[in-house]
């Protein structure tokens, strides 16, 4: 694990209504920040911290935005000018023009004199991207995998599965995961707790997996009828 110097800071800025976790990566030398997946009613706190420790917000970083998603960037982007950054087809609400920027795999961002790697990983939605910064890899709710699972949402089995796989899990064990929700009550995790953790759904391989899934979507709601209830993500 690479360690956080003095000059760098990760920190969580956490949704209370939403349970999204946001993370705020600052450059204290340059005074530059960016800000992954800032979640909805938090814009206040950030601009906050950003004020206290003299630092300009130079990106908003989302690695996925649902249709129905309320868009509570507007503050952020009038009071810090700061550039907003999706996936290619992604949805950018509001957002237009300078201030808008999309990206695609193997994009490279930058602040101050650090590194940002983008990774397409498609799959919970059709347009997410994870964002991987020294040893931590910031990948909203891919492993989510439950999700593909709901048959009235936009996740996408076959990709999730190519994703993790092929994107995600190549990646060195010790890389620090940092999801957009808990995992298990988990906010931070290693990959290679995630690799025996997923070992059950993805290890029976590709076709099993698309299997299972369009399984559960099939049979749930009726499950869920005869609980009287909705069932949890699992």
């Amino acid at each position: 694990m690479i360690p956080e110097s003095d000059v760098m800071q990760c920190e969580p800025v956490e949704g209370h209504a939403s349970g999204l976790i946001g993370y705020l990566l600052s450059d204290l030398a340059a005074g530059l920040a960016v800000v992954v997946d800032p979640p909805c009613g938090q814009a206040e706190l950030i601009l906050a911290l950003l004020a206290e420790r003299k630092l300009q917000l130079t990106r908003v970083l989302r690695t996925h935005r649902h249709a129905a998603d309320p868009d509570d960037c507007t503050l952020l982007f009038a009071r810090t000018g700061a550039e907003l950054v999706i996936a290619e087809g992604g949805c950018a609400g509001s957002v237009a023009g300078e201030r808008l920027r999309r990206v695609g795999n193997g994009a490279q961002l930058t602040f101050g004199a650090e590194f940002i790697h983008v990774l397409a990983t498609p799959g919970h939605t059709p347009a997410c991207l994870s964002y991987l910064w020294r040893d931590r890899l910031f990948c909203g709710d891919v492993f989510d995998l439950g999700a593909c699972a709901v048959g009235d949402n936009e996740a996408d089995p076959a990709q999730l599965f190519d994703s993790i796989t092929r994107d995600i899990f190549t990646l060195p064990d010790r890389t620090l995961v940092f999801p957009a929700h808990p995992i298990r009550g988990r906010r931070v995790v290693t990959l290679a707790e995630l690799k025996v953790r997923c070992k059950s759904m993805l290890g029976r391989g590709r076709d099993a997996f698309i299997t299972e899934m369009a399984f559960r979507r099939l049979t749930r709601p009726a499950l869920a009828r005869a609980m009287g209830s909705s069932l949890p993500r699992k």
